[in-house]
C-alpha cells in the first residue's frame, strides 16, 4: 500500500498551476513566434509588393513616355504632311497663273533674252535648234527671224511650262533656259516663301 506525504490536493493545485503556468509559456512562445513569423512574411510580402508595384510604375512611365514620344512624332508628321500638301498647291498654282500669263509682255520680254542669249552662243558654235511648248512656237518663230541661219524653232513641242530648250544639230551642245529649270533649281527658296506665305 502506497503512502502520500503532505496534502495531495495541495499537490494536485501545485501539479495543475506548473502544468498550467508551462502551457501558458508555451503558448506564449508559440504566439510571439507566430507573430514575428507573421510580421516578416507581411514584411516580405510588403517588399515584394513594393519592388513589383515600383517596376510597374516604372514600365507605365517608360511606355507613357514611348506613347508620348511617338503621339508627338505622328503630329509632327501630320503637321509637316499637310504643310508639304499646302506647299505644293501653291507651287501648283503659281505654275498654273505663270501659264496664264504667258500671253503678256513679261513674258515676251523673257523670251527676247533667252533668244539674245541663244544668238551669242550660235554665233560661236553654230547653228542652234529651239525647241518650245506647244503654245509658245509661233512667238518663238517670230523671234528667231532676228537670227536668220542661227536659230531654228522646231515643229515638235516639249512638255515645257515655259522658255526654252536648246541643242545642235548634232546634239552634242544641250542648253535648258526652261522655266522648269528655274523653279526646280530655286525649289527650296519658293516652298519657303509659298510657307511663309501660307502662314502669313
Amino acid at each position: 500500500m502506497s503512502r502520500f506525504i503532505g496534502d495531495s490536493e495541495k499537490l494536485a493545485r501545485e501539479a495543475v498551476k506548473d502544468d498550467v503556468e508551462r502551457s501558458m509559456k508555451l503558448l506564449l512562445e508559440a504566439y510571439s513566434t507566430s507573430v514575428r513569423l507573421l510580421e516578416e512574411a507581411y514584411g516580405r510580402s510588403l517588399g515584394e509588393a513594393e519592388k513589383r508595384l515600383r517596376e510597374e510604375y516604372s514600365n507605365l512611365e517608360e511606355q507613357l513616355k514611348s506613347l508620348r514620344s511617338r503621339l508627338e512624332f505622328d503630329l509632327r508628321s501630320r503637321v509637316i504632311e499637310r504643310r508639304n500638301t499646302l506647299v505644293d498647291e501653291v507651287i501648283r498654282e503659281a505654275i498654273a497663273r505663270i501659264k496664264s500669263m504667258k500671253g503678256e509682255d513679261w513674258y515676251k520680254s523673257f523670251l527676247e533674252r533667252v533668244f539674245d542669249l541663244i544668238g551669242v552662243e550660235a554665233r560661236s558654235i553654230g547653228s542652234l535648234v529651239v525647241r518650245v511648248s506647244r503654245e509658245d512656237i509661233s512667238l518663238a518663230k517670230s523671234l528667231s527671224e532676228k537670227y536668220s541661219g542661227l536659230i531654228e524653232v522646231s515643229d515638235e513641242p516639249v512638255d515645257i511650262i515655259g522658255g526654252v530648250l536648246v541643242e545642235s544639230k548634232n546634239g552634242v551642245v544641250k542648253l535648258d533656259f526652261s522655266i522648269d529649270l528655274i523653279i526646280s533649281r530655286n525649289d527650296a527658296r519658293l516652298r519657303n516663301i509659298a510657307l511663309k506665305a501660307l502662314l502669313g
